[in-house]
């Protein structure tokens, strides 16, 4: 457990240099964006966990991080696991954004963060789940294309939050269920649980394949 958190600490430290221009950066989105208030969850919550995530990932290779922690007492089944287990502190970070972002935009004129349990949920939950498509790509790219897959993934993530409304319409049911006004039944909430807990254990184990059979 112990060898686990300081994994995760690592990653934490390389992801520092996402926050020195990450915060400016959303403070000017932030306000050319007030009004949009899916845009500013997803943008609070969403885009700083998983530039964090990508950012850690870059500097591993930058640093010859992994190279370094292979060298030490450490299976390389913790080294994949503190990967995915480190977008939960991540996420918080992208909560606290939000807080102070929402208050901060309440006290210069614009109106604060509205958002339901259900938008603040998909914003949450999109985070495993869009690492769980990038971690895979890592380990199997491995260095070389590691810039190319990062260059990739911000593109999308930024502009997929870009247009994040154009998105949620294009999904049947995504708004109504988005603004709390069509409920789902326990199965479907059972069955949606069940598959989104089997992508994530299946990106894992794909991770970790990739990973213990390549040669560093």
């Amino acid at each position: 457990m112990s060898n686990l958190i300081s994994l995760i600490r690592k990653d934490f430290m390389l992801s520092r240099n996402f926050l020195l221009f990450g915060v400016p950066y959303l403070i000017v989105l932030s306000i050319m964006n007030a009004k949009t208030a899916q845009f500013g969850v997803s943008l609070f919550i969403t885009f700083p966990a998983m530039m964090m995530l990508l950012t850690s990932c870059l500097q591993d290779i930058r640093n010859v991080n992994i190279r370094f922690s292979l060298s030490l007492p450490v299976h390389r089944r913790l080294i994949v696991a503190s990967k995915y287990v480190s977008v939960l502190p991540f996420i918080l970070i992208g909560l606290a954004f939000a807080l102070v972002f929402s208050l901060a935009l309440a006290q210069l004129g614009y109106d604060s963060l509205s958002m339901n349990w259900r938008q603040l949920g998909v914003s949450i939950l999109s985070v495993p789940l869009m690492a769980s498509v990038y971690l895979p790509l890592y380990y199997w790219l491995g260095p070389k294309g590691a810039q190319y897959v990062n260059t990739a993934f911000f593109l999308v993530i930024f502009f997929g939050i870009m247009n994040l409304g154009d998105i949620i319409k294009a999904i049947p049911g995504m708004k109504t269920f988005l603004l709390g006004t069509e409920g789902l039944g326990l199965e479907k909430w059972l069955v949606g649980g069940a598959i989104y807990i089997v992508f994530i254990a299946a990106s894992y184990l794909i991770s970790l394949r990739l990973f213990t059979t390549r040669d560093l």
